[in-house]
């Protein structure tokens, strides 16, 4: 197959987060060679992704239980991603990523004007746009043109809850746009000289189509991943949905990746920025209830440890006595309790809620006959 060739040029390019959300950068997000990922198809009802309020949800979807690999490798200035029965070819130039061809079990495409897939940096609101044309032989039988216009957008930022219940906070979203337009002649067309197609006879035969293609692919990527965790794609002729997909690659199998210590730094710092918030929190609901509390000799707040599902009752209180907690469902049904000696002074009781399955729960704090009632999320 042959297809334009084009110098990969490798320029470092720090992330940083700035007043519009995250942004993406080259030194942490290009693709790598020798790179393997795993994903999973994920089911769920796609309307619910589709959102630009930066707020988007996995946490009731249903994963398959079959993964598959998606590969990268370089071979001679073109890097191949593999998926599936896909392979997509693709070629950095200074600061982004162009598609040059693809092909899979059907068709094989060399593009002579190429898809910029990327640009470094993006964030919030930036965009690309331009025009595809490229050919190739279909089944082997037919020669087939496939050209159209693309617009890429980094159209929100926000949080992405995940199948395990985590949130990650700091989500990029890019939205592309690609209308396609299709033409299919005899193969001898090949042996022929091929008529060059510009901007015009784009603009020109997308005009005269009657069918109209489009597909719509999302990609949300995440501070500290490589990847975008979570990708779909929807596919609609004249305006009705055809197919749509959703694949996610899950940040435990993206922390695997070897020689990732540009994003395992950017990692530690968001770290670091959520427990220091954590804590102000803290600080400001222990003196909420300080005030607010109707015993005035006793204060509380509560910590949640998402990875033991143990919940922790930090207490203040001006005198020695017995506390009991429970934990109930929204019926009432009691699945945990402790009964806690508390010293005069700063103290905390833990309750084991490992076991339990994940949803709300009421946590109910007895001191004094005074009684307290707290909503707690289970992951």
């Amino acid at each position: 197959m042959t297809m334009k060739k084009l110098s990969l040029t490798i320029i470092t390019m720090a992330v940083c987060l700035t007043v519009n959300g995250q942004q993406i950068g080259q030194q942490q997000n290009n693709y790598r060679s020798n790179e393997i990922l795993t994903k999973q198809r994920v089911d769920m009802n796609i309307d619910a992704l589709l959102s630009r309020k930066g707020e988007w949800s996995l946490e009731d979807a249903e994963l398959s239980k079959k993964r598959y690999k998606a590969c990268y490798y370089l071979e001679n200035d073109t890097l191949t991603g593999k998926k599936l029965a896909n392979r997509t070819y693709m070629c950095e130039f200074q600061n982004q990523v162009e598609v040059v061809g693809s092909e899979n079990y059907k068709e094989r495409m060399s593009y002579d004007m190429p898809e910029t897939w990327l640009i470094f940096p993006m964030q919030l609101g930036d965009s690309i746009s331009g025009y595809f044309n490229g050919t190739g032989p279909y089944c082997e039988r037919l020669f087939m043109r496939c050209f159209g216009t693309y617009l890429t957008v980094a159209d929100a930022v926000g949080k992405l809850v995940l199948p395990e219940g985590d949130t990650l906070r700091h989500v990029l979203r890019l939205h592309t746009e690609r209308h396609v337009g299709i033409r299919l002649a005899p193969i001898d067309t090949m042996k022929c000289k091929i008529p060059i197609f510009t901007v015009d006879s784009i603009v020109r035969n997308m005009a005269a189509d009657s069918v109209k293609m489009q597909e719509d692919i999302y990609r949300w990527y995440a501070d500290g991943y490589r990847y975008p965790v979570l990708e779909a794609s929807v596919l609609s002729r004249n305006g009705k949905r055809l197919t749509a997909y959703v694949y996610y690659c899950s940040p435990d199998v993206q922390r695997t990746l070897a020689y990732d210590e540009e994003n395992e730094a950017v990692r530690e710092r968001l770290a670091k920025e959520d427990a220091a918030a954590r804590a102000r929190s803290l600080d400001d609901d222990y003196s909420r209830r300080s005030k607010n509390c109707g015993n005035e000799g006793f204060a509380y707040n509560l910590s949640l440890n998402d990875g033991s599902n143990l919940v922790t009752i930090h207490y203040d209180i001006d005198h020695n006595t017995k506390m009991t907690a429970l934990v109930a469902n929204t019926l009432g049904y009691v699945y945990r309790r402790v009964d806690h000696h508390c010293d005069s002074g700063n103290g905390q009781a833990t309750i084991d809620c490992n076991g339990l399955r994940k949803g709300q729960y009421i946590l109910y704090i007895n001191v004094d006959g005074e009684q307290y009632a707290e909503k707690v999320n289970l992951k």
